[in-house]
């Protein structure tokens, strides 16, 4: 079977819409300072990726290819970004905007042109979440280890629920792996959830934001196994530990 996309829920292989070939590059820039006539390597980024396809448009007639093209076209003029999925590659996603569409009639029944789009966010997505936990807190520290996949950094939501009451505490999670720890100091009463979502950089309590007292980073995964330790979250009677979060790759 040939194949074709998936744009913002859409099938457009359902209007006809097939790819004859796939520019998909990966770039990343190192960005540097110079400094008595050294250049000094300070971060990497990776540029936003542009994407393009080679695609046929057919139908039964001539008519009907002027109006799945115009449907096509109304698919795919949204302004906000939408998921790319590829047949070739179904089980990762990008947040892409799209380009442009160009090309012309080669048969009544035929168009041909190629199809472009913009992924401000260059990383693709696993189309499944990956959720672990809840995992017990009967000690301090606890460790506890994950392994994430793809082949960039995770950003996990965290979440911490309390099984008794804990005041004045501390909370410090860890990964250990890449040295980053994230602090939130106050109370917490039994069952209180405290929620730190690493994409947004927010911690919650109770799914209000908790910010005030927070320092440290949010403790990203990295693909491959991450040792993570919580402290000061168990006194008597154990709390848990839930990790959800979508594999990224470059």
């Amino acid at each position: 079977m040939a194949n074709s996309l998936n744009f913002a829920g859409t099938d457009l292989r359902d209007y006809g819409l097939i790819t004859t070939s796939y520019d998909l590059p990966v770039t990343q820039d190192a960005q540097s300072i110079r400094l008595q006539n050294k250049a000094y390597a300070w971060r990497s980024s990776l540029t936003p990726k542009l994407m393009s396809f080679g695609i046929i448009v057919t139908a039964a007639t001539n008519a009907l290819l002027i109006t799945v093209l115009d449907n096509i076209k109304t698919k795919l003029n949204t302004r906000e970004d939408a998921a790319l999925i590829l047949d070739i590659l179904s089980t990762r996603y990008w947040n892409v905007r799209f380009d442009s569409l160009t090309g012309g009639f080669i048969s009544p029944v035929a168009w041909k042109g190629s199809l472009s789009f913009t992924a401000l966010d260059p990383l693709a997505y696993s189309t499944s979440e990956t959720s672990t936990g809840p995992h017990t807190i009967n000690e301090t520290p606890e460790t506890i280890i994950e392994t994430a996949g793809g082949t960039a950094n995770a950003r996990p939501v965290y979440t911490l629920t309390a099984g008794e009451a804990l005041n004045g505490i501390a909370v410090e999670l860890s990964n250990t792996t890449t040295g980053i720890t994230l602090t939130w100091e106050g109370d917490l009463a039994d069952t209180d959830v405290l929620t730190i979502d690493c994409a947004n950089w927010l911690v919650s309590k109770n799914d209000t934001p908790s910010m005030a007292t927070v320092s440290g980073q949010f403790p990203y995964l990295v693909p491959g196994s991450n040792t993570l330790t919580v402290t000061d979250f168990y006194n008597a009677v154990g709390g848990t530990l839930g990790i959800v979060y979508r594999a990224r790759y470059l």
